[in-house]
C-alpha cells in the first residue's frame, strides 16, 4: 500500500498525478469518491492529468482520447484518421485506492 496524500489535496471535480514505484498515476475526486488510474494516456503518451476532468471522464491534452476514471475503460476513442495513422487507444489499468486517517493510498 503506498500513501499518495491527504483527502484534502484532491478537491471534488479535480485529479492530480503522482509518481509511486516508476509508475505514473491519477487520482481523481468524482462526487466525493476518489478513483486511481494510469496517468498516461494509452495513445500517444499524453499525460492525463494536464487534461480535463469531466464528471467522471478524463479528457487526454494530445488528441483527445476519453477514459472513465472509475473503471479506466476508454469511453471515446482518438479520430478515424488518428486511429489510422498512429493506432487507438486502450484501457487504463485501475487501482484500488484506500482512504485511511484523511489519508489516500493505493495497491499496485
Amino acid at each position: 500500500m503506498e500513501k499518495l496524500c491527504e483527502l484534502k489535496d484532491i478537491s471534488e471535480g479535480t485529479m492530480k498525478g503522482f509518481s509511486v514505484q516508476e509508475k505514473q498515476i491519477l487520482i481523481a475526486n468524482v462526487s466525493g469518491n476518489f478513483y486511481a488510474v494510469d496517468a498516461i494516456c494509452t495513445h500517444r503518451g499524453g499525460f492525463l492529468p494536464d487534461g480535463k476532468l469531466s464528471n467522471n471522464l478524463v479528457i487526454c491534452p494530445v488528441h483527445g482520447t476519453q477514459y472513465d476514471v472509475t473503471n479506466g475503460k476508454v469511453f471515446k476513442n482518438v479520430s478515424t484518421l488518428m486511429k489510422f495513422l498512429t493506432g487507438e487507444a486502450t484501457d487504463l489499468n485501475r487501482y484500488d485506492v484506500i482512504i485511511e486517517d484523511d489519508s489516500i493510498f493505493i495497491e499496485l
